[in-house]
């Protein structure tokens, strides 16, 4: 999993970050229709999903700022963004065949993720509210990786270990969102989903 997770866009000359922080991710998610329902305005240029995704980042700009930037080349940034906003990278994804839930086969919503993500930041890696907030999803996932593996070579032991809830998400609902929008999945390795 790569944690470069900031997109940066231009509008009026001016280079915006665009940082898909756990903060960001939950207030998207918790908007009516969740993720897909964002992804499907994006890719149908919708101005005030865009501005929605971009003014916390940039508070100054205004909707017709954005709307002046042209909303289908902000269309897939946005998207990305969206997508970074899970954590989920396409080569985390299950493979055909293969269980798509967690040992117990328990699949979880992007809300139970996110509050998984939540939980695993503020408990198991000790972070601070407003620095597990503050820290993307991805950043997330990986500092909860090395700290197993930390507590594995200082204590040794098995996979039997208890793992967080953010190990059960799966990406169905964000892919799917993807593929209704007519979207390929590419991997690291060139092959389209």
């Amino acid at each position: 999993m790569s944690i470069a997770n900031d997109i940066t866009i231009t509008i009026g000359g001016e280079q915006i970050t665009l940082r898909p922080s756990l903060r960001h991710a939950i207030r998207l998610e918790r908007r009516e229709g969740s993720f897909a329902r964002l992804m499907r305005e994006v890719a149908e240029d919708s101005l005030s999903a865009a501005h929605e995704i971009i003014g916390p980042h940039c508070p100054h700009l205004s909707p017709a700022d954005v709307l002046d930037a042209g909303l289908s080349n902000l269309k897939f940034p946005l998207i990305a963004y969206i997508g970074r906003c899970t954590g989920i990278e396409t080569e985390d994804a299950p493979a055909e065949g293969e269980d798509k839930g967690s040992a117990e086969g328990k699949t979880v919503t992007i809300s139970e993720h996110l509050n998984g993500l939540y939980r695993t930041g503020t408990g198991w890696l000790g972070w601070t509210p407003a620095e597990t907030l503050d820290s993307t999803p991805a950043e997330i996932i990986e500092a909860y990786k090395g700290r197993m593996e930390m507590l594995k070579a200082i204590f040794g032991g098995g996979e039997d270990k208890p793992k967080p809830e953010t190990k059960a998400f799966t990406d169905d609902n964000v892919k799917s969102a993807f593929r209704a929008l007519g979207t390929v999945i590419q991997t690291a390795a060139g092959k389209a989903e």
